[in-house]
Parts: structure tokens; sequence; C-alpha cells
């Protein structure tokens, strides 16, 4: 953890050696997140970076009106670990803050990857197939109290992840992903690091409640960027086809916005193709 030049808190996180890259964790997660990327960083050779966005794990809360004022933090701890370039990967949410970046950064970027991340702005009426969510995001106090719900359901299950996805309460989260994501729920090592991430997402309390009701509704606006400074080749795109938690058509809407991304869709497969294709991704962020 480092502190900022306006007094704000960083947590960050590394693990392996080697070529930087800096990692956007997903909404409602956390530094963590780079715990289930160990195996790709020592075989790859990198050092991953992940980096708690304000309001989640040890980073200070802080109002953000837009998706270009997480930019700073990452560079001032660029800076501070005396990394000039690196590349960057971004999953789900953290993918939209990895594009902001991007735009508007291409000088410091090697290379690029983002996977499963939405097209904004974000119809969040199709996240997990819960219509419920585009309501209670546009009404600041229901989405208080949704938020609030999951945080509770995200530490229950950090508690016991085995018991929890046994549960009903766990079933019915299940029975929003998708047949591939469910081979990863399955596998307790995997969810239970993931849920390690999310819960540490509300270690703030009440802070990283409006960290995550925060982040819902700046996706929901449009880009406040332009993609035409980023350089054809500089960025990849990979989807699932059957992704239920991000729908494919976003990885499409994000292509034709971004000249020369390489987009790459994954039949059959869902929200969590990053972790099963993890030395295809190794080779892409090494390969600048």
């Amino acid at each position: 953890m480092i502190s900022l030049p306006d007094g704000r808190q960083l947590g960050y996180f590394i693990v392996g050696k080697g070529k930087p890259v800096v990692y956007f964790h997903g909404t409602a997660s956390s530094r963590l997140e780079i715990l289930l990327l160990k195996k790709l960083a020592y075989a790859a050779q990198l050092q991953i970076i992940g980096i708690d966005r304000p309001g989640y794990g040890l980073s200070t809360f802080t109002p953000r009106k837009s998706l270009r004022d997480f930019n700073g933090d990452v560079n001032f701890l660029a800076d501070h670990l005396g990394i000039e370039r690196f590349g960057i990967l971004g999953w789900s949410g953290g993918g939209a803050f990895a594009l902001a970046y991007l735009a508007l950064f291409p000088e410091r970027v090697t290379i690029a990857v983002v996977v499963g991340t939405p097209a904004l702005p974000f119809d969040v009426a199709t996240a997990h197939n819960t219509p419920f969510a585009r309501f209670a995001m546009k009404l600041p106090l229901l989405g208080l109290l949704a938020v609030k719900r999951m945080s509770i359901q995200v530490l229950k299950a950090n508690c016991n992840i085995g018991a929890f996805l046994e549960s009903g309460e766990g079933k019915r989260v299940l029975r929003a992903c998708s047949k591939d994501d469910l081979k990863f729920f399955s596998n307790l090592a995997w969810a239970t690091l993931m849920y390690q991430s999310m819960a540490e997402a509300f270690r703030q309390g009440r802070q990283g409640i409006k960290a995550v009701l925060q982040e819902h509704q700046l996706l929901m606006k449009p880009w406040n960027v332009s993609f035409s400074r980023i350089p054809a080749g500089k960025l990849f795109i990979w989807h699932g086809a059957a992704d239920k938690t991000c729908r494919v058509d976003n990885a499409y809407m994000i292509s034709r916005s971004v000249l020369g991304a390489c987009l790459e869709i994954f039949e059959e497969r869902g929200h969590c193709i990053m972790f099963d294709n993890l030395e295809k991704l190794g080779e892409i962020l090494r390969s600048d």
C-alpha cells in the first residue's frame, strides 16, 4: 500500500517476476483477483500488478465521475515501481477502465487484453439475467440496498464456499452462470480465491458498497474517451459467446469502436474464458 499525493491510500499486490502487466480487476472485486493468475505469472514470466480501485480493499474511497479518474492512480503506482511501459489486462468491468487507460496513455502500454468487457453505455439489465438491476442502479437508494445484499451474500460465501454453493442461495447464483462457467465454480480452490477477492472488495463496509454502486453507474454512461490514438494491433478483445454476465454483443461493439483491434470470440464459452486460456494469454502479453 502506498500514499497518493492527495493523501489517499492505494492498495496493490504483485505476483510473479518479469515483464510488468497492470491488472484491472472486475467490478465488486479487488487486487487479490490476481491470485487466480499466479500460474500465468510464473509460466509466462510476468510481473502482474493488481490495484484496488477507490473504495475497494485497501484503497481509500473517493467519488469518481469518469472512468479516466483512476488513470492518475495507475500512473503514480507505475512511477513508484519504476515502470515506464507495461502491458494491461482487464476482466469484466475492469476491462472498461483498462480501455480508458489505453485510450489516454497508449504510449505507456506495450499490449492490452480485455476479456468479457462491457461496451458503454452498458445495459446492466442484461448482466446475470437480472432485469431488476436496471432499476436498482438508476435509483441510488434501491441500488445501495441491492449492493448491500450482494455484499452480505459474498461475505457469507467467503466463510464457507462449499456450503454456500450447496445452499439455496448459492444455487440461485449458479443458475445465472453459463454451463461453461459452472465448471470454474465447481472447482473449490478456484471459487475460494474468487470469493476471497470479492469479499476483499467490501473490506471497508459501506465505502465498498458505494464503490460498487458508483462503478455500475459509470458503466451505464457513454464512453468519455476517444479511441482514435490506440495503434492498430495493440488491443486484443476476448469474449465467450455463451457469456451470461456480459453478453457477446459487447465485444463486437468495442471492436467496431477501436480500429485495428484483434477480436476473438470463444464459441460455447462463458465469462471465465481467461482462466481457461492462460498459456495463450501469456503468449499475447509477451508478444510486443
